[in-house]
């Protein structure tokens, strides 16, 4: 049996179906967020800005691999269109 998949006209019935199935994912989701035990990754001083610091250690072969499994790298950067999801 197939489906067919081409626009139509959706019906409260559907509609009803959409938003239960979109609470359920949106819950369990954050259920599985809440479970995350991580470290903030910044702190604010009692001025509400951050204290600016030494930063953090990369792992030496992340730029290598990052660049490795980019569509197009140029030297040393990521070559990327510039604006085209604007149009």
């Amino acid at each position: 049996m197939t489906k067919n998949f081409t626009w139509h006209e959706v019906t409260e019935k559907e509609k009803e179906q959409i938003r239960k199935d979109s609470k359920k994912l949106l819950n369990e989701f954050a259920s599985k967020l809440s479970k995350i035990k991580a470290p903030e990754g910044h702190f604010e001083n009692e001025t509400g800005t951050r204290e600016e610091g030494e930063g953090w250690n990369t792992d030496p072969e992340f730029r290598s691999t990052t660049l490795s499994n980019a569509p197009f790298a140029k030297d040393d950067a990521i070559v990327a269109e510039k604006g085209a999801w604007k149009k």
